[in-house]
């Protein structure tokens, strides 16, 4: 299929340098297979920056022999070029983490022999974040590889989004792009009563429920709660933020009925979640009514 390289060659010269393309020893036509892209890279020393993106079938591409002549009224200079073969961009794991947990991705470039990565030093490879901003990663270079590492300790649902990794090298720009879905721990819940409220129950009495909801702190605001609390007397779905990561519903029951026993059940969901809303149920049995 087709494939997209670049060549670059600097030149330097006042008055302003044209140039000419060859393959092969054969003057290039230019067009939308061939395009030269030349840039003042420093105005002061009349330096240019000549770049022939070549878009084109591989084996139009490599294993030819490419010439970049410049000329000026002062003369012309020929430099041999070589078209390699773009570099290769991989991110890892494609993962759905958990959020509290630690987690990394990594961003392997590969680069065929002989060529080497262009542009920023400091960054050679780059990552950008689901808001399009530049992020700090650690950097492991080896021969022909460089191996860019995000790290995540812990990972929280913000960091939820597509994240882009990129390098420049002379054959071109290539990048790879992973979409990371933050999974939400499912939340402790626990059901208590009134402690004011009397420990012998009697028909007719009244009792007050509370459900508490605890997420975890990696759990950003990102987030919604919902929450339902179910008696014999009917159900509260009012969830109200009590601190930090800390959620309540309160159900109240007038008159308990002559029953041997009430069970209570909290029910809650956090959206949004990977495939389907987190159901979690406890269950608190009362005294016997007497």
């Amino acid at each position: 299929g087709p494939v997209s390289s670049n060549l670059t060659c600097i030149s330097t010269g006042s008055p302003a340098t044209t140039v000419t393309w060859m393959r092969n020893g054969q003057q290039l036509s230019l067009s939308d297979t061939y395009i030269p892209i030349q840039t003042v890279t420093d105005r002061r020393l009349s330096t240019y920056s000549n770049v022939l993106v070549i878009k084109a079938a591989s084996s139009d591409v490599f294993g030819h022999t490419y010439s970049c002549t410049v000329t000026n009224a002062f003369g012309t200079f020929s430099m041999a070029l070589t078209a390699f073969t773009p570099p290769t961009v991989t991110i890892s794991p494609h993962e759905t983490p958990t959020a509290g947990e630690s987690f990394s991705l990594t961003c392997t470039v590969t680069l065929a022999e002989g060529d080497y990565i262009v542009g920023d030093s400091g960054s050679p490879v780059q990552w950008k974040g689901p808001d399009g901003a530049s992020i700090k990663s650690t950097l492991q270079v080896m021969t022909n590889t460089y191996i860019s590492t995000l790290e995540f300790n812990p990972v929280r649902t913000s960091h939820g989004g597509e994240y882009i990794c990129q390098a420049t090298s002379t054959a071109g720009t290539i990048m790879d792009a992973a979409n990371i879905i933050i999974q939400i721990p499912p939340p402790t819940l626990t059901v208590s009563r009134d402690p004011d409220a009397s420990t012998t129950l009697r028909h007719g009495d009244s009792l007050s429920l509370t459900c508490t909801i605890q997420l975890d702190e990696a759990v950003d605001s990102d987030v919604v709660v919902i929450g339902r609390l179910q008696g014999q007397a009917g159900m509260s779905s009012n969830v109200v933020a009590r601190s930090g990561k800390v959620y309540e519903i309160v159900l109240y029951i007038p008159s308990l009925r002559a029953t041997p026993s009430e069970i209570c059940i909290c029910t809650t969901s956090v959206e949004p979640s990977l495939d389907e809303m987190f159901i979690q149920s406890n269950e608190l049995q009362t005294d016997s009514l007497n």
